[in-house]
């Protein structure tokens, strides 16, 4: 994805079997493990698996700013791809997307990407956040870096 001022990625080699770094993506209770902002997740609605539509919510803090936001997902492909837009249904929704590319039996890349509408709108929050973006792509780096760790043996 090339970078603009409302998306960006990162992405790492992970020694894992692509179904296994899927598994872990797509478990609400491990997610928040990788992720800097994200403290814990939980299922709406009565879901509690991962499937094109299911609803989530995300418990996030980034410094001393805590917010909550509700997900759903809109890509669930197991060992291939996971993606959620946040929040469901607003035309300025950000979409975020794991991609897994198998490299061999037990490894593989993923890639995480972001592409967030409303860092474009001034006059929306977040779009009045000053480095929003360039924090994003970093907790993006950092998520990827806490995958990666967590296949390491």
């Amino acid at each position: 994805m090339e970078q603009s001022a409302t998306n960006g990625s990162a992405a790492v080699d992970v020694n894992a079997s692509a179904a296994d770094v899927y598994t872990l993506l797509t478990d609400l209770e491990r997610l928040p493990t990788l992720s800097p902002e994200n403290e814990r997740c939980e299922f709406l609605n009565g879901a509690t698996a991962i499937a094109v539509g299911t609803r989530f919510r995300g418990y996030n803090r980034a410094r001393d700013y805590t917010w909550h936001a509700d997900c759903e997902v809109t890509v669930a492909n197991p060992g291939r791809e996971f993606a959620y837009e946040v929040p469901p249904a607003f035309e300025h929704a950000t979409t975020w997307r794991y991609t897994i590319e198998p490299t061999g039996p037990s490894s593989c890349r993923v890639t995480e990407t972001f592409d967030a509408p409303m860092l474009a709108l001034p006059d929306v929050y977040p779009g009045r956040i000053e480095g929003r973006r360039d924090n994003l792509e970093t907790s993006c780096q950092t998520t990827m870096q806490n995958l990666r760790l967590a296949f390491t043996v």
